[in-house]
């Protein structure tokens, strides 16, 4: 069929009106995002958080008629990673017992949208192990939910462990909206830019103090933030960037990335978060020297690369030092001999007190054992930090808190799901073919091993906000897979 000057015309034109229409929308959603950060920074600086929750609620409106997936993703991430939690508190309602915030908001806007392409036939992702086993862990936690409330717990509590544990559910529309390879792209970078934002307010609240920012005796300087366990995986895929210098990212703007996010981690003086990053660091030098063709574990490079991270770990020390919030004394001091080291810790001998209890409890009954106590049930024992008993529903340690609350079930179910991970990414790692792949499959085996280790002594991957970007995270490592599997 031959085409006519003027219908040749008028395609060329319906071309570029369509191009101009995406540069608006690109351009609508970029000022959505500057309209967002304006208004939190002025609720900040000025004390009217409410007042300005309103423009919030008209952007996040704005957001629902853009109805782009992909941008409403990438503003959850940055709301999750960048608001803390007390803002996020601030921009929140009540639905029946559960707390509805910004970031739910999101969440439940990207899931609808996910299950209206399911109904159409576009959202149907494939069945993998990871999602399996999502589905165990959300479906325990529902039943563990009604049968505290049965049990008379106060449903308040009970919602507060379910909301967490229902952000896993975002896996299913993360592996719908990184069918497109570009969106991966977005929404990898968009996670580590909210994670570099995120280190950025955790060393401002170390110069200005606040909420959360301790002076302690010992040690020195801490910010108590929960957003620093996020920083933690942007620090490993900054990492993996520079490490194996995919697509000549910038050196310098990389490492001064590393040593900002690294001194945030320090500041938040987690030592479960420094063993958790070293931990994570090695096992991907480990798999790296392990890929294909790469000759195999040598102990030279192994010791080169232990070297670079100390030289890092060293940068990040000289800069906080530098900065006057800590000194290499300090953290010295944090590391193992502040308050008597780690055999005086009174917070560690609390830990052990609580997780005893809770042994004790899961123990009296072979059905405890195995399905737990439901959401809500509050362990009483004595705290040593606090010279006092205390009756309190949260645990630290996330494998010890599904233990009491879904029993032994639950916790293997976790355990099996970040084990997968763990050595999922690191056997991809090891033949991935791409440069892209291999940094991702790198990063994943660091930050699961991260997330694992740190999750031995903390909550962070049940009782934080932060599930569904795991769950993103898990969504990236079985479409690599999934596509790599398709390409062999």
């Amino acid at each position: 069929m031959r085409w006519s000057k003027r219908q040749l015309l008028k395609s060329l034109v319906a071309l570029r009106d369509l191009s101009l229409r995406n540069k608006a929308a690109d351009g609508i959603a970029l000022t959505g995002f500057v309209v967002i950060g304006i208004l939190v920074a002025v609720g900040v600086f000025t004390d009217t958080v409410y007042l300005i929750a309103g423009g919030l609620a008209a952007a996040l409106l704005a957001g629902m008629f853009l109805a782009y997936p992909l941008r409403l993703a990438a503003m959850l991430f940055g709301v999750q990673i960048v608001f803390t939690t007390a803002l996020l508190g601030g921009f929140s309602v009540y639905a029946g017992p559960f707390r509805i915030g910004i970031d739910d908001l999101l969440q439940l806007l990207v899931f609808f949208l996910w299950i209206g392409a399911f109904i159409d036939g576009e959202g149907r992702v494939s069945s993998t192990s990871s999602g399996r086993l999502i589905l165990v862990l959300v479906t325990m936690s529902v039943l563990a939910f009604f049968r505290g409330i049965m049990k008379g717990f106060e449903v308040e509590t009970a919602a507060i462990f379910l909301k967490p544990m229902m952000g896993y559910l975002f896996f299913f529309p993360a592996m719908w909206i990184l069918k497109d390879s570009k969106n991966m792209k977005v929404l990898v970078a968009t996670f580590l830019i909210a994670s570099l934002i995120a280190a950025g307010w955790i060393i401002l609240k170390g110069f200005i103090g606040g909420e959360g920012v301790y002076h302690r005796v010992t040690s020195g300087l801490r910010v108590s933030s929960r957003e620093v366990n996020v920083v933690v995986a942007g620090l490993l895929l900054t990492a993996m960037l520079l490490w194996k210098r995919y697509r000549s990212i910038p050196l310098l703007p990389g490492i001064a990335a590393v040593l900002i996010m690294g001194a945030a981690i320090l500041l938040g003086q987690s030592r479960a978060l420094w063993l958790a990053v070293a931990s994570g660091i090695l096992i991907s030098f480990i798999a790296d020297m392990s890929r294909t063709g790469a000759g195999g574990f040598r102990f030279g490079s192994f010791f080169s690369r232990v070297l670079l991270m100390i030289v890092f770990i060293g940068g990040s020390i000289a800069f906080v030092a530098a900065a006057g919030l800590l000194s290499a004394g300090d953290v010295a001091a944090r590391s193992g001999g502040a308050d008597g080291g780690l055999a005086g810790d009174v917070s560690l001998w609390a830990r052990f007190l609580s997780w005893w209890e809770i042994l004790v409890t899961v123990t009296a009954s072979p059905l405890t054992f195995i399905f737990g106590t439901g959401f809500g049930f509050r362990i009483t024992y004595f705290r040593p930090d606090l010279l006092a008993r205390v009756s309190i529903p949260f645990i630290d340690g996330s494998f010890f808190q599904l233990l009491l609350n879904l029993g032994i079930s639950g916790s293997v179910a976790l355990a099996l799901l970040f084990a997968g991970g763990i050595a999922g990414s690191f056997r991809y790692a090891t033949k991935a073919v791409s440069d892209r792949d291999t940094v991702l499959a790198l990063w994943l085996t660091a930050s699961f091993t991260a997330l694992t280790i740190a999750a031995l002594s903390g909550s962070l991957i049940t009782n934080y906000r932060f599930t569904c970007l795991w769950a993103f995270m898990f969504a990236v490592l079985e479409t690599i897979r999934s596509k790599s599997g398709k390409n062999s």
